[in-house]
């Protein structure tokens, strides 16, 4: 049996500068954790500004312009509004948003957002890449810091 190398990594993007703390051990359980690069994270934080800028304006056929076509697909506006306004009604209060890692997996990339006004709340966003640029494929609100869930 061969043993995998681990790497555990937590990758934050904060005023342009990517911060990567690994650590390692051995185990046979765990698979090796590639990271996004310092460019791939600005890029994906942007995308993920940018599509939250859109909610709290109310602007929801721009908010959605920044998913990807596979969930335009299967969404209308209205529908995603509904969607963001009963899930995430917190995205309407334009939070601050903090990328806490951002993994490879495959050709999408697997990030963790911690967004905030008066409570923090975590997110889980899958993000595909079109033509050089990324759209958002997966939302998912994983809770909150410091508060019971919406």
């Amino acid at each position: 049996m061969q043993l995998i190398e681990p790497v555990e990594s937590t990758t934050t993007v904060s005023d342009d500068v990517v911060t990567d703390m690994s650590t390692s051990s051995t185990t046979s359980s765990t698979l090796p954790v590639d990271i996004c690069t310092a460019d791939e994270s600005r890029a994906i934080a942007s995308v993920i500004e940018a599509q939250t800028a859109a909610i709290s304006q109310r602007d929801f056929v721009a908010a959605l312009s920044y998913s990807s076509s596979a969930f335009r697909s299967n969404i209308s506006v209205q529908q995603f509004e509904r969607m963001i306004s009963y899930e995430y009604g917190f995205l309407l209060k334009n939070p601050s948003i903090s990328l806490t890692s951002c993994q490879l997996i495959g050709e999408s990339r697997d990030v963790l957002v911690e967004l905030g006004t008066e409570q923090r709340h975590v997110m889980a966003y899958v993000l595909t890449a079109d033509d050089g640029e990324w759209f958002i494929d997966v939302a998912a609100l994983l809770g909150e810091i410091g508060g019971l869930s919406a």
